[in-house]
């Protein structure tokens, strides 16, 4: 038996090769396996659950029918781009939302599970407006606005985000390695799994002077790729994005 890890597909009309991709992921994939777990960022942009375009509708379907139909748990944490998903959405997803932080325990092994922008200490401007997105007020707010305003607002969020990544050092937006540490020492694991960096790897490092490793599951832009945890054994598997196909 397996349970598989999957983030940043950034699923969105523009790009339907990777929908078609993740369907056809989600349809190969249903067998022997005891649990999905999605680590954020699975579309593009999310402005709310009253938000319903045919692709997020045809997502919540296969989800629901992934899980129920193959009895395989579905868990999300969210993401720097689809924070926002609520309850009703995941209900109707057949999904487990989850903390941003969250350690679970798979085949006897305690394993430390997130997205990753928590990790990314070092862009500071980043981090200063999760903050701010992530006020609960902030969003309660945001909620009563009108759905075209919101999507407005959402949509310029966004390309002021890709911008910005034009002028970022790349090590400004990887991993903060002593954060890392920090966390995985905290949580007491010797196995990270996370997403929203984008470079797909698994690094080998010394927590508490023992053997540990961070896997970076990547994301589905020109490859698709996951983590796959076995009883006995950690795989990071990437293929094609057309693979299934």
């Amino acid at each position: 038996m397996r349970t598989l890890f999957i983030a940043d597909l950034h699923l969105s009309e523009k790009h339907p090769q990777i929908s078609r991709s993740f369907f056809q992921f989600l349809h190969n994939e249903a067998e022997k396996v005891d649990a999905l777990y999605i680590l954020g960022d699975l579309f593009e942009v999310w402005i709310g659950d009253d938000e319903r375009t045919p692709l997020m509708n045809e997502v919540a379907l296969k989800l629901s029918e992934y899980s129920l139909k193959n009895n395989i748990p579905l868990y999300y944490i969210h993401g720097n781009r689809d924070f926002m998903i609520g309850k009703k959405y995941a209900q109707q997803s057949s999904m487990q939302l989850l903390p941003e932080h969250c350690e679970i325990n798979l085949y006897g092994k305690k394993i430390l599970i997130l997205h990753g922008d928590t990790l990314c200490l070092a862009d500071k401007n980043y981090q200063k407006m999760r903050k701010l997105i992530h006020n609960p007020l902030l969003q309660f707010v945001f909620n009563l606005l009108p759905l075209f305003l919101r999507k407005k607002i959402g949509w310029k969020i966004r390309h002021a985000s890709q911008s910005k990544k034009v002028y970022k050092h790349r090590e400004v937006m990887d991993v903060t390695k002593d954060e890392v540490l920090r966390l995985m020492e905290e949580h007491h694991v010797q196995t990270l799994i996370h997403g929203h960096t984008h470079r797909v790897a698994c690094h080998d490092i010394l927590v508490n002077g023992q053997p540990a490793q961070r896997y970076d599951v990547g994301d589905w832009r020109n490859n698709l790729s996951y983590v796959e945890v076995q009883q006995d054994k950690i795989n990071l598997v990437i293929r094609p994005i057309d693979f299934y196909n």
